[in-house]
């Protein structure tokens, strides 16, 4: 489907079935006070706030990154970081060496290069190390750490609009997502949505208007159809294979949520109401077996 064939409009008018929008989040940090005041600044509520950060995921997620390698006379030396131990108090994650000998065909490691501690109670980075090497990395992941324990990545922030965007009856446009259809209904949680994408530093959001025409609610219509195709193959395939428990819960989240906003589409498709209303009738059976399964 071109984008350039569609019937839009520069400015909301009475005849708007709804809108395409699509958006873009860039890597950087933000802190949950100030991710916070960018959603209540755009009219969005707070629940739609990603969970409190937990220093523990603050931690792993720092140490981790240290995590690298460097050619060495004959071969590698590899800088891997493996959790040695955790309970209600505290966390230890080791800097383990890994050296490859390429021409010895040898390996040697060091299981305890660096070792790595977080004081849960008190939020406490502390380390040692047994070399130099080891050190900058260890100091590089409490560096981190400071930034993580009070900041959330981008990708945080990407969940966060996805999940408002499933919040909107929305619709995939493109077979590999990132341009969404948005029913009228919905117009003012979009706008204060593209307000907020636009307040973040590395972030924009658009938003286009589809006038009441017979091509644009083709589109809607056959893209709806293609999206509850989808469901219900994602659906078979969880009824008939192996799917693991946390997946079958997203696949009967999806379709609960498609089964709900298809009443705000009844109005809007041309042709395939009688396919639609079968389809989304088999979604219904679909889960009801799903919910069995888990």
């Amino acid at each position: 489907m071109k984008l350039e064939n569609l019937a839009a409009v520069q400015t909301p008018e009475t005849d708007v079935i709804g809108y395409l929008t699509w958006y873009s989040i860039g890597e950087h940090t933000v802190s949950r006070e100030a991710l916070r005041q960018k959603l209540i600044n755009a009219g969005l509520e707070e629940k739609y706030l990603p969970n409190e950060i937990r220093p523990s995921d603050a931690f792993r997620r720092a140490t981790k990154e240290v995590e690298s390698s460097k050619k060495i006379e004959n071969g590698q030396r590899n800088f891997l970081v493996r959790e040695v131990y955790a309970d209600k108090t505290m966390i230890q994650r080791n800097i383990v060496v890994e050296e490859v000998d390429q021409q010895g065909k040898r390996l040697w490691y060091d299981p305890a290069a660096a070792t790595m501690f977080l004081e849960k109670e008190i939020n406490h980075f502390s380390f040692s190390a047994t070399s130099q090497e080891t050190e900058v990395l260890a100091k590089e992941a409490e560096r981190l750490f400071n930034i993580y324990r009070t900041t959330y990545p981008a990708q945080a922030v990407r969940v966060m609009v996805a999940n408002i965007i499933k919040s909107m009856a929305a619709t995939p446009v493109r077979p590999t997502g990132g341009v969404y259809f948005i029913p009228a209904s919905h117009t003012d949680t979009l706008f204060k949505l593209v307000s907020f994408l636009n307040s973040l530093d590395k972030g924009e959001g658009f938003k286009v208007p589809l006038i009441n025409t017979a091509e644009n609610r083709g589109m809607v219509s056959k893209k709806l159809r293609e999206h509850i195709e989808n469901l219900l193959y994602q659906c078979r395939t969880g009824i008939e294979g192996e799917v693991r428990k946390g997946e079958l819960k997203a696949i009967i989240e999806d379709a609960r949520r498609v089964i709900g906003d298809y009443k705000e589409y009844k109005s809007l498709v041309t042709g395939d109401v009688a396919m639609l209303d079968g389809y989304v009738d088999s979604l219904k059976n679909h889960v009801a077996e799903l919910l069995n399964r888990l």
